[in-house]
């Protein structure tokens, strides 16, 4: 996520911050400081936070034992994001994942409840209800109970994408295509955020706003997205591939390819060798440009391409929405397809876009994308 600093890294998973974290922080030392001070109230956001940490751990992990790689945790203003490199579509691995997350406010709260009861001389519920705002050991501990409460009570509202809403789509899962329970589930959504925004614009609650503000986009956002694959899915690589590519010689200078470049559109060149036709790299027009910026007309293509090695791979038959995944995931802008250990081609998302494009206009994508 842009803007983000990585403070460390759990388990193989880098945590970061967004730059807007700051603005939490002088919020918890301008309203949690009380006799204490404004250092108090920022160790009571960041007692906080680090709860907001091991829940969305609690999503990555259960998340990895399904083998689904995690990018990054990244805290926000309004909570914390777990970025998995896809989605578990099959009910059952996104329930537990859905669940990892509120199961680790069960635990905390279950460890904090005794010691709170104990500290506090086993005062009622009612009275403890005052000590949050206290400064000290109590009232931070107080604290952190009620909001591992709060957080599992709100997590677990039917509003997707919050773990409630995730949950309701994995159970409805159970009884319909994942596309279907998707749909659902972000229009049952978008009603509690267009409630709860209500609620939160007329008791001045701004946060709250925002936060509703956020699961009708990002909801909405992920549900065309889920859509997309779905469409995606039933196109292959084959059937994307350009009959018309150009590729290059390794013995092709950049001045030739220059000149060649001058009457052809194509952004990325493949550079196959020329007894085997085996794939060593791709030239692509950016690096091309670069070159001849710099004078460089007589290098050959094989000193500014980059090498087959560091090109991810995909088969020939492979489905749209899994060439998709391998560029997001490997930071590329190309993948080299391979029939067997054939070289075939490349694809771009720029290719990916241009079927999704085709299929959208041609009217197979109004009857999934309408929410």
């Amino acid at each position: 996520m842009s803007g983000s600093l990585k403070i460390g890294k759990v388990f193989g998973i880098d945590i970061k911050v967004h730059f807007t974290f700051l603005l939490i922080l002088i919020f918890g030392a301008l309203n949690y400081g009380g006799t204490a001070g404004p250092l108090y109230g920022v160790l009571v956001i960041l007692a906080l936070f680090a709860v907001v940490v091991l829940h969305e751990l609690g999503h990555s992990l259960a998340a990895m034992w399904y083998g689904i790689p995690v990018k990054d945790i990244t805290l926000l203003p309004i909570g914390g994001v777990a970025r998995l490199e896809r989605m578990p579509e099959k009910p059952i691995q996104e329930l537990v994942v859905a669940l990892a997350g509120p199961a680790v406010n069960v635990v905390l709260a279950g460890m904090l409840f005794p010691i709170v009861k104990a500290m506090s001389g086993f005062q009622s519920m009612q009275s403890l209800l005052s000590v949050p705002r206290e400064s000290g050991l109590l009232g931070l501990l107080t604290f952190l109970l009620v909001a591992n409460i709060t957080l599992l009570v709100f997590n677990m509202i039917p509003a997707f994408p919050l773990d409630g809403g995730r949950v309701f789509r994995a159970t409805v899962g159970f009884f319909m295509n994942y596309q279907n329970a998707t749909k659902i589930a972000v229009n049952v959504g978008r009603l509690f955020a267009i409630g709860m925004g209500l609620f939160g614009i007329f008791n001045g609650q701004i946060l709250l706003t925002i936060i509703a503000l956020f699961i009708f986009i990002v909801g909405g956002q992920e549900g065309q997205a889920v859509a997309a694959r779905s469409l995606l899915r039933k196109v292959r690589a084959s059937q994307a591939l350009s009959d018309n590519s150009i590729a290059l010689s390794p013995y092709a200078t950049v001045g030739q390819v220059a000149s060649m470049m001058l009457n052809n559109r194509q952004h990325n060149f493949a550079v196959l060798d020329s007894v085997s036709g085996q794939f060593l790299g791709v030239a692509t027009r950016r690096g091309i440009s670069k070159a001849m910026q710099q004078g460089q007309w007589h290098r050959h293509i094989t000193e500014i391409m980059q090498h087959a090695k560091n090109i991810p791979t995909i088969a020939l038959n492979a489905p749209l929405d899994e060439v998709h995944e391998k560029l997001t995931s490997a930071s590329s802008q190309v993948v080299a397809v391979y029939d067997g250990l054939h070289f075939r081609g490349l694809l771009t998302a720029n290719d990916i876009y241009r079927v999704f494009r085709f299929l959208s206009q041609s009217g197979q994508m109004a009857p999934q994308m309408a929410f």
